[in-house]
């Protein structure tokens, strides 16, 4: 028997539905026969058919065959309220096309976003979305159904769990304002956790400006049932301008972290300085090299001026040529001056990063000077030439590459370029792209020399040659080399996909957008891809970085990214190229068009760059708004994303089209999920009922492996700040006396290492001992509240090498009193270094001169606190306000912060003096790898000879900037040699810590590199 195709199933269809109506109470004599007669129309139907055409049997036709992967959904646990999403992917395993129309799901809270149906070739595969979001507690099972013609039925079992979150966090934005630089702001935000259970508490700080801010998880790593914590974050500016970085705090094991956006902005509006940084470029062995700084005074009142200072001079390299001379020491409104800087190297290659401080600061403060980074390099000459080793890859027989060698003149006058001279020793040819005149570079610019490699047809393999740059500086000629090499390939026809136009649409004038040109191999044979590149003529609105030539594999795509932005209102227009190998269609080109507007409609971010993302670490999402500033309601016809894969997924909290109100916002969710390693592009375009056209990109790159490198540098000459907090209690007296006695002990390690220091002392009171029993020197009544004692200046308050009977004065500045009862020590030290105190010469809000503790703190030096008491610390905040407080001081940097402790034990029993535990000392000590000692220690000497190595001995802890994925991969290099032994991982503080007599040495170069997890 024979069948019509695509109608083999009707005749059943029919008389299915015929017996539905028959059995749903069809009981008359009459509408029997009408059945029959129905049965007998289908069955003639079916007759007809199979006399009109015939179709091989069905089992010689080919077969689809639905496939997903994997073959369950099983979401885990998910948090009420919160969606939980899940990348489905269905396969065509057949030989056979079939069509996925939708998708239906059996349970409520698992949904499938609304997509495009779709056909699925023979081998093809397709990712579909799938999302939970549990309303109740409990687990859920179910299946989910996708509308499919495929011969197999195409239904896939599902399963979750609805679970209550551990932690509860209000999803709101944190804005600490205007920050000024060397400063710490405080903001709260509180958790809770809301479960009769105890629960884990993991917060981070994630986002491109992650260094400025500091987070804490506070009193422990979990939360007691019902708790409710206040956690702390700071934020340090370190740069200039605006910074933005992402609080996630975990609610619950494998769900989605709650997101507290921060922000903040680090300002020093009275002062420009420029340039930040100065790179000298390559300098010869002996020679200088000069630039300036100029400082200019924006304010309109007169800033205190007190010259340059080098902070940061690795092989002395660098000084300070010129720096003016003041009247009065007086930089006045609206003033600028210049410093001159110079470079003289002394070995050849990179020399250490300096930096330079400018003494410019309001009058009466001591808070740190803007400073200049210094770079530079040493060279047999002040041309180079980059790079030493060019070698063009694989390049397709009958095509050419050509890539630049650049001559950089880092002399001080103009160099000429006057002769080059290639030569090939085997395999292609190499050219010159341009004609070989003499070409004079002006001193601090660059000259580029093009070269071509053309592989030899019928001559595949390595091909070698050599550039010879010849340049003449004055009277002087040096020669520059530069080895070529390359490997010529056959290849077939390239087949390829790649967009005619890509559209930026409307472009609010100053904003950027970021799109990509993807050239796609959609053959089974690998592609030579050159020069996609913008083609020179294009507006220059539009940028971008020339991609690689390289070798596509089937599959493979390359994606050029194309930044627009316009300057003014108007259309644009450029071109990007391409070259392939293909003899008729080997040059694509694709045009680039946008118009800058000036309007009340936009999308913020224009750009959303997700970074660099693993491909085995999951989705990134990163969020976007539509925002109507109009004074009407916008009509929105339709919102789209165009890409050339599916890594990319976007989602609307409106369905379109849809108006937005004036004023109003629409949030979208945009992820990220990269299948490959490269660039990966795709465009949100806006539609308005007008017919314009609103952009936003999303871009990322994908990577199989990633590897983190810190690089930490060894300080030749440490500078260390030192603050004791002292009890000023009426058991103290004696304890006060031991630790000016053997204050010896305690500066062992500083004279051994020849430590730059700074030692004050302040006492745990707050406020002004009411009297009664005892009186305290030095002016304050045992009221110092974070002011350096003595507070009237009867002795040096700071203790430098340069103090005079240096040992003495510290002897007498620890014996502050016994007349105070209110110990609140981590307060003490907290308004100590913080404002006002911290970098005034004066405390405006009291009547002694001079009280303020301006030019104890140094931004470049480490920071030791030291705590004695022989009581409980009684301060207003959390230990971790503190420990936040204090890391943050620091730019987060753990290594230039060390909190120690003399105070009482946790077990009394041993030390039967001492009135209570310091277990809030204790406890801020251990978090940060600080020393603890007994307040009734037998042996002073001994226990502040332990402090001082721990407060001035050789930096052994090296925080790194990541998570290592796997700790046994780690690998140290000192000064460029592996380091096999002699130190090890602590995972509780994230770092690496060198033995005591393995600690790298003064100047040392240590670089550490691991794999890296997932954010």
């Amino acid at each position: 028997m024979c069948r019509a195709p695509g109608l083999q199933s009707a005749p059943s269809a029919g008389i299915a539905r015929v017996r539905g109506r028959a059995e749903s109470g069809l009981g008359s004599r009459g509408e029997a026969a009408t059945m029959r007669r129905l049965f007998w129309v289908a069955w003639v139907a079916v007759a007809l058919v199979v006399g009109t055409g015939c179709e091989r049997p069905a089992s010689q036709r080919a077969k689809s065959a639905f496939v997903v992967r994997p073959e369950t959904i099983d979401f885990g646990p998910a948090a009420l309220g919160r969606t939980k999403s899940f990348k489905l992917k269905v396969t065509n395993g057949g030989r056979a096309s079939y069509r996925v129309e939708g998708a239906t799901s059996t349970i409520p809270n698992v949904t499938v976003p609304p997509f495009e149906p779709f056909t699925l070739g023979a081998g093809a595969e397709r990712e579909i979305e799938v999302h939970f979001k549990p309303e109740v507690e409990g687990s859920v099972q179910g299946s989910l159904e996708l509308i499919t013609d495929a011969d197999a039925q195409g239904q896939v079992p599902v399963s979750g769990r609805g679970v209550k979150a551990f932690v509860e966090v209000p999803l709101t934005e944190l804005d600490f304002g205007n920050v000024a630089m060397g400063f710490v702001e405080m903001r709260q935000v509180t958790v809770k956790n809301p479960s009769d259970v105890e629960t884990p508490l993991a917060v981070s700080v994630q986002g491109a400006d992650l260094d400025q801010f500091t987070a804490e998880h506070g009193e422990a790593p979990t939360l007691a049932p019902g708790e409710e914590r206040v956690l702390s974050v700071a934020f340090a500016p370190r740069r200039l301008g605006a910074a933005a970085a992402e609080l996630h705090i975990a609610v619950c094991e494998g769900c989605e972290p709650a997101v507290v956006p921060l922000k903040g902005m680090g300002v020093a509006s009275k002062l420009e300085v420029t340039p930040l940084r100065l790179d000298f470029g390559r300098v010869a062995l002996g020679a200088s090299a000069e630039q300036s700084i100029t400082v200019r005074n924006q304010g309109t009142e007169s800033l205190r001026w007190s010259g340059v200072e080098l902070q940061l001079n690795p092989g002395g390299v660098y000084r300070v040529v010129s720096e003016p001379v003041l009247s009065g020491g007086l930089l006045a409104a609206g003033a600028s001056v210049e410093v001159r800087v110079a470079f003289t190297p002394v070995v050849l290659g990179r020399a250490g990063e300096g930096r330079v401080e400018v003494g410019v600061r309001e009058q009466g403060s001591s808070a740190p000077g803007p400073k200049v980074s210094l770079a530079g390099e040493g060279g047999t000459s002040c041309v180079a030439v980059k790079p030493r080793d060019l070698d063009f890859g694989v390049v397709a027989e009958g095509m050419t590459a050509t890539r630049p060698v650049e001559v950089i003149n880092r002399c001080r006058d103009s160099v000429l370029v006057n002769n080059l001279n290639l030569t090939t020793a085997q395999g292609g040819y190499f050219t010159l792209a341009q004609a070989p005149a003499s070409v004079t570079v002006p001193a601090g610019q660059s000259a580029f020399v093009g070269i071509t490699f053309s592989p030899r047809v019928g001559a595949a393999g390595r091909s070698e040659g050599r550039l010879a740059v010849s340049v003449r500086a004055g009277s002087t000629t040096s020669t520059e080399g530069v080895t070529l090499t390359g490997e010529g390939r056959a290849f077939k026809p390239c087949q390829y996909s790649l967009p005619q136009q890509l559209k930026f649409g409307k472009v609010p004038v100053g904003a950027e957008v970021g799109l990509g040109v993807t050239l796609r191999n959609t053959g089974t044979e690998a592609c030579y891809l050159a020069s996609m590149q913008l083609v020179s003529g294009s507006d220059p609105s539009f940028l971008a970085q020339p991609v690689p030539n390289h070798v596509l594999e089937p599959g493979q795509k390359a994606t050029l990214v194309v930044r627009f932005k316009p300057e003014e209102e108007g259309p644009f227009e450029g071109l990007a190229e391409a070259w392939v190998n293909h003899p008729t269609l080997g040059h694509p080109l694709v045009s680039l068009v946008g118009e800058g507007v000036k309007g009340c409609f936009a999308l913020q971010p224009t750009t959303v760059d997700f970074g660099v993302a693993k491909l085995s670490c999951g989705p990134r999402t990163r969020e976007l708004v539509a925002i109507n500033e109009c004074i009407g309601p916008v009509k929105v016809a339709g919102m789209t994303l165009e890409q050339s894969g599916e890594e990319f997924s976007v989602q609307s909290a409106n369905a379109f089209p849809s108006s937005i109100a004036a004023g109003g916002r629409v949030r979208l969710t945009a992820r990220y999920t990269p299948t490959d390693d490269g660039d990966d592009a795709a465009a949100v375009r806006f539609r308005l009922e007008d017919g314009s056209e609103y952009t936003a990109g999303l871009l990322g790159r994908g990577v199989t492996k990633a590897e983190q490198t810190d690089r930490f540098f060894q300080e030749s000459k440490a500078k260390v700040d030192v603050l004791f907090v002292v009890d000023n209690s009426g058991s103290m007296m004696e304890e006060q006396q031991s630790l000016g006695q053997n204050f010896a002990a305690f500066l062992s390690a500083a004279s051994a290492a020849a430590v730059d220091y700074r030692i004050g002392v302040t006492t745990t009171g707050l406020d002004e001992s009411p009297g009664g029993w005892s009186e305290c020197p030095g002016g304050a009544q045992g009221g110092e509240n974070g002011r350096l004692f003595p507070v009237d200046g009867s002795r040096p308050r700071i203790i430098t090498p340069d103090t005079p009977n240096a040992a003495a004065v510290f002897a007498d500045n620890t014996r502050v009193g016994v007349c105070h009862w209110n110990e609140q020590g981590l307060d003490a030290a907290h308004r100590a270094l913080s404002d006002p105190l911290l970098y005034n010469l004066d405390d405006s809000r009291t009547p002694q001169p001079n009280d303020g503790n301006g030019g104890f703190l140094r931004e470049d030096a480490k920071l030791a606190i030291i705590f004695l008491s022989d009581e409980e610390d009684f301060s207003s905040q959390p230990v971790s306000f503190y420990e936040t407080y204090f890391l943050a001081l620091k730019g987060n940097d753990k290594a230039k912060l060390s909190i120690n402790a003399i105070v009482g034990p946790m077990d009394l029993a041993t030390c039967p003096t001492s009135s209570s535990a310091g277990s809030r000392y204790i406890q801020l000590a251990n978090t940060t790898g600080g020393v603890v000692e007994s307040i009734c220690t037998p042996n002073w000497a001994a226990s502040l000879e332990k402090l001082s190595n721990s407060a001035f001995g050789p930096n052994r802890k090296f925080p790194l900037s990541e998570e290592p994925a796997d700790t046994t991969r780690i690998v140290v290099h000192v000064d460029g040699v592996q380091v096999l032994s002699g130190w090890e991982y602590d995972a509780r503080t994230n770092s690496i810590i060198f033995d005591r007599d393995s600690a790298p040495a003064p100047g040392s170069l240590v670089e550490v590199t691991y794999p890296l997890g997932c954010n």
